[in-house]
């Protein structure tokens, strides 16, 4: 008896599983942001559908290093030079000045840098083979990053088979979320991302606010969209719809990297998918456990830190070089009074001498760093990406913020006490060991950001595992059924406008009738008043 419940409960599970599981999708990943955090979020994403089983085909900035299991069903075309071109055309660019630039030239310049980069991409071999490609090959869905590449939508307009699209944003709080999503930009909740507030407090942080988002609206779409436009129509080689109209209608779902325990919740339609988190999930390979990378010397550093370690990186668009050698000078007299040890992510060498509880490397592999038992803070920019991490892990952090949306991160950081803020102005030995004890000795912060992480990362579902679910639901149901009817309104519809027009117009009209009403009857009453008191002094003079 006992045999045959095994056998039948054995055949239950062979057909559940033959139920449950889909076919291998046939997926064209492009990835034409020259950013790259991009691509250390997207390939994350990449390594998860590769673990499912899924065919996929990126077309990126970047070339794919996967070289484990995970590639066998992995092929790619990298934009040609693009990398190269915008590295140069940037080799000047010094974050450090941003301080001096106002709220409306980092929004006009990051469309500008949009274009730069769009009328690049376009001009590549591989943009051309992609072209080509996506008239005659049929795939099952297209995922593609949606930031500042508008000029690539107009492929959507000619793909063969008219494949569902997925558009992903590693960059949360876009400023244009609501001309792909439908329904206003809550100004009143969420601080537009360049602003360095936590949230829009009081009436005048409020009205700034809405002036930043509606600067914004006008920049972007009688400025941005219309270059795009004719970049879009040069690159397809004919007419297309305008853009402001695909990307209503072209999107299935759009998978966005916020997450309320960090940015402040706003309504979202179904097929705003949150995965923030996303590039701090560690991938399994297909074949063993997951095993941590970085070399060894560097394991060593960490393993030996019997008194914690700091981490201190800057990411990979913020130079020290441009922070210039007197303040370096500075950092490493402070971090060599500290009895922690310090990994120091330095893209310069350095005519100083080095501590020994100090190690400098070029490059690190952060989020598994981040990991480490012995870890105790990062001291970092305050990039979205690396304070997420930051976050997934529970590792309290230092921020030294420059420009875009790093200040707006920074503030949130030290409202939620998980981060102090380090002013790049005032950097000096002083300020540093004085935000480095704070952060290691004050007991709060470590317990705030253990705190925001148990709530970051509480989900019915890992941000991963929704981001492949919601791919595979646009292909199950390509028919955008999740998306809101708000993004088919105009602004005058979304926000009652009209309707608040008409019922001014009505009350107007009622208060005119009645106004008029009284007049006539006042009139009316007048009349016959006088009338009657000339017919009594009439009589009375008789």
């Amino acid at each position: 008896m006992s045999s045959c419940f095994i056998l039948l409960f054995f055949a239950y599970c062979i057909l559940i599983g033959l139920v449950t599981t889909s076919k291998p999708l046939s997926i064209l990943l492009i990835a034409p942001v020259p950013s790259h955090s991009h691509h250390v979020w997207m390939t994350n994403l990449m390594k998860g559908l590769l673990r499912k089983g899924h065919h996929v085909h990126v077309v990126s900035t970047h070339e794919i290093k996967i070289k484990d299991k995970l590639a066998q069903n992995l092929t790619y075309d990298v934009f040609d030079g693009l990398m190269k071109v915008m590295e140069e055309s940037e080799a000047d660019y010094n974050p450090v000045e941003w301080e001096q630039y106002s709220i409306f030239y980092m929004m006009y310049s990051a469309y500008q840098w949009g274009i730069h980069a769009c009328d690049t991409v376009v001009k590549t071999k591989a943009a051309k083979k992609l072209l080509e490609m996506i008239k005659t090959v049929e795939f099952d869905i297209i995922l593609q990053d949606i930031t500042l590449n508008e000029c690539l939508f107009g492929l959507w307009e000619i793909v063969k088979g008219k494949s569902p699209i997925v558009g992903y944003i590693p960059y949360s709080p876009a400023p244009w979320l609501k001309d792909i999503t439908g329904g206003p930009n809550y100004p009143t909740i969420r601080p537009y991302a360049y602003l360095p507030v936590a949230k829009p407090i009081g009436l005048w942080q409020r009205t700034w606010n809405t002036v930043c988002f509606t600067v914004d609206d006008f920049i972007r779409h009688y400025y941005f969209l219309p270059i795009m436009q004719r970049l879009a129509e040069k690159y397809v080689g004919h007419a297309i719809r305008p853009l402001h109209e695909i990307e209503k209608n072209g999107i299935d779902i759009v998978l966005l990297n916020s997450h309320p325990a960090f940015e402040h919740g706003i309504p979202l339609s179904p097929n705003i998918l949150e995965i923030a988190g996303l590039n701090a999930q560690a991938i399994k390979p297909i074949d063993g456990e997951i095993v941590v990378t970085y070399p060894e010397d560097m394991r060593a550093f960490l393993d030996g830190a019997k008194n914690g370690v700091i981490i201190v990186s800057l990411g990979t668009n913020v130079k020290w070089k441009f922070i210039g050698l007197e303040k370096i000078k500075a950092v490493l007299l402070a971090l060599s009074k500290l009895e922690q040890r310090v990994l120091w992510k330095l893209d310069i060498e350095v005519p100083f001498e080095i501590p020994d509880n100090l190690m400098i490397v070029k490059w690190m592999p952060q989020s598994e760093v981040l990991s480490h038992k012995n870890v105790r803070a990062i001291w970092t920019h305050g990039g979205l990406l690396s304070t997420q991490e930051a976050i997934w892990k529970g590792v309290p952090m230092i921020v030294m913020p420059f420009y875009v949306d790093q200040k707006f991160n920074a503030q949130k950081l030290v409202a939620k006490g998980v981060g102090i803020f380090l002013d790049i102005k005032t950097l000096s030995t002083q300020t540093v060991l004085h935000a480095v004890e704070e952060i290691l000795y004050d007991e709060r912060y470590t317990r705030n950001m253990k705190q925001l992480s148990s709530e970051f990362r509480d989900r019915p579902i890992s941000p991963l595992d929704l981001a492949i679910w919601g791919i595979e639901y646009a292909v199950r149901h390509p028919n955008g059924t999740l998306a809101t009817p708000l993004r088919y309104q105009s602004w005058m519809e979304q926000n009652l406008i009209d309707v608040y027009a008409f019922l001014l117009f009505n009350f107007t009209v009622i208060l005119l009738s009645i106004f008029l009403i009284i007049k006539v009857f006042i009139k009316f009453y007048y009349r016959i008043y006088t009338t009657f008191n000339n017919k009594l002094h009439k009589r009375k003079q008789a």
